[in-house]
């Protein structure tokens, strides 16, 4: 799984759509992708990233064990538009193997300063997201659906100086095909890269709420944090016995920011309780999104932590360059099943900011996780029994983007 991020310091966000010419729009510091009125109260930009990717991997079955040439990773399309209190987002992608998909495409309503109505494909409030890490590498919390997840949905936000509360409800998800994230699906919808020993799997998620609350505190000497809660439930219908199952998470998480630092910590507990036909194992649950990566599965229940810590140093007379953040993110998956090995995720590394340039260089160590030894570690988020389970093993990963 590619992923595609943009920096804080240069986020590759786009406004959107409105109807007067460019000749009405501000003369002052003019972009020839914007589109705004005087008043700023219409807008319209089309922007995006374009980003290549160089990996060294540790592992004999690796088809980027070698040192090769960089390799197209993604072209993303961005649009963001602002008519009076209407907005709209939306992200479309296309990514290498010729795969696509959708990573957000909603529009919102403010009805007041602080609250805020969106429909479309959103983005689901949960924990920290929708990036729950500061590398270019994602971690656990991404593979089990915590990072980056959009659905057809509703979203209904509050946001004031001390609480940020979203709500949201879901009847469906994404089609498998433009998924961007993975999330749980049927062995049918996954038909671009299943495999056979899933057949049994086809279960999907159904009628999903979420809420997240946030409580914000802190001051200029102190810095700025913030505490939260979480929790998510659907039902779980099983194509085969056309019956319902249900899904659960709660999560608990932190985000603070002092001085040149910032801190993440999360705390997630999910649980799967499927109605599979007999014979079907209920203790894993099938996951995949848009066939960039093949399916896999994921233990049905089990405690996911992470923390994360970055420091930004400013860089002064360096040219484009404007500041290097480096940080170090922790995943760890505990199995309910407890002849199932933990899963681990390590990465340190650096961001290189030089707008509109952006580079990662990642260091990522990983133990029973999928993404770390591939098929030979298939089984890492699950009972652990792949030709490299219980390895520590890493992978290098470069990845340079441009953004207009």
């Amino acid at each position: 799984m590619k992923k595609i991020i943009s920096s804080v310091a240069i986020v590759a966000s786009c406004t959107g759509l409105n109807s007067y010419s460019y000749a009405e729009a501000s003369t002052e510091q003019r972009d020839p992708l914007l589109w705004s009125s005087a008043d700023g109260r219409k807008s319209f930009k089309v922007g995006g990233v374009v980003r290549l990717n160089h990996r060294y991997e540790q592992w004999q079955a690796s088809p980027n064990r070698g040192f090769g040439k960089l390799d197209f990773d993604i072209f993303r399309l961005d649009l963001k538009g602002q008519y009076d209190k209407a907005y709209l987002d939306a992200s479309y992608v296309v990514q290498d193997q010729e795969k696509t998909s959708i990573e957000k495409a909603f529009v919102g309503y403010k009805l007041t300063d602080q609250q805020r109505l969106e429909a479309g494909i959103v983005y689901k409030p949960f924990a920290i997201y929708p990036y729950p890490q500061n590398g270019w590498t994602y971690h656990i919390p991404f593979f089990l659906g915590y990072g980056n997840n959009a659905a057809p949905g509703v979203n209904w936000g509050y946001n004031n100086a001390d609480w940020d509360i979203k709500l949201g409800y879901y009847p469906r998800m994404l089609d498998a095909d433009l998924r961007y994230s993975p999330e749980s699906a049927t062995y049918e919808d996954l038909s671009e890269n299943h495999l056979s020993f899933q057949a049994g799997y086809q279960n999907e998620k159904q009628n999903q709420v979420n809420a997240r609350v946030v409580h914000k505190f802190g001051n200029a000497q102190l810095g700025k944090h913030e505490a939260g809660l979480s929790g998510s439930w659907a039902q779980l219908h099983n194509k085969s016995t056309d019956k319902q199952g249900h899904y659960y998470a709660v999560g608990l998480h932190s985000n603070s920011n002092y001085q040149r630092w910032n801190l993440q910590s999360s705390l997630i507990h999910y649980q799967y309780d499927a109605k599979n036909p007999t014979g079907v194992d209920k203790d894993m649950t099938l996951m995949g999104a848009n066939g960039l990566t093949p399916a896999y599965f994921i233990a049905s229940e089990g405690t996911v932590a992470s923390v994360n810590v970055a420091y930004t140093l400013p860089v002064q007379n360096m040219g484009k360059l404007k500041a290097i953040r480096f940080y170090n993110d922790y995943s760890y998956l505990d199995k309910k099943r407890s002849d199932w090995a933990a899963s681990q995720m390590n990465t340190t590394g650096a961001m290189f900011i030089a707008s509109p340039f952006m580079l990662w260089a990642d260091y990522t160590w990983g133990k029973n996780a999928n993404i770390i030894g591939g098929a030979t570690n298939g089984t890492g988020f699950t009972s652990a029994t792949s030709e490299n389970s219980e390895k520590w093993m890493y992978r290098v990963n470069l990845n340079i983007g441009f953004s207009f």
